[in-house]
């Protein structure tokens, strides 16, 4: 079982947390379907984090180049919501706009530099999970999506 730090403990990582995120500039992710995902969706993405502050909201807009793996590039474009909360930070992808966000996973405190959904969320049939790792110089968010149809997993590096 794991066992969460105190409360005092929770709140100096989320604080630590939340600094990190607004002086994120910039991300690299790595797009990697499983055997049984019909997306195709493989390949690396490099671009720019524009942080909108509104605590305890912070929006990443993001925008950038994916390049598939079979060579083939694209333009993206982004952007995800952090809801900073005492135990926790809840992350949301406005893709369609605020008022329509989707919920991907709620990230709770597992140590000092270390936050991870504790379970899946179900999103329609698919179940999303992540964790994030601070780093000297930003975090890591690896996040997983198992669904019928879908069998993702994208490693972001964001960075000052």
């Amino acid at each position: 079982m794991l066992r969460q730090p105190d409360r005092f403990s929770r709140l100096t990582t989320i604080i630590r947390l939340t600094e990190c995120l607004k002086a994120t500039r910039q991300l690299t992710f790595m797009a990697t379907p499983g055997p049984q995902s019909s997306s195709d969706w493989a390949g690396h993405g490099v671009g720019e984090v524009l942080v909108s502050d509104d605590y305890p909201i912070v929006r990443f807009h993001e925008k950038g180049h994916f390049t598939h793996a079979n060579g083939r590039r694209m333009a993206f474009s982004n952007v995800y919501r952090f809801e900073v909360m005492e135990d926790r930070v809840e992350l949301y992808h406005e893709r369609r706009g605020p008022e329509d966000a989707v919920f991907l996973f709620p990230l709770v405190v597992v140590d000092d530099h270390r936050l991870m959904s504790l379970s899946p969320h179900l999103c329609v049939r698919d179940l999303y999970s992540g964790e994030l790792i601070m780093t000297d110089d930003g975090f890591d968010l690896t996040w997983t999506v198992e669904g019928p149809r879908k069998q993702e997993h994208i490693h972001y590096c964001y960075r000052q």
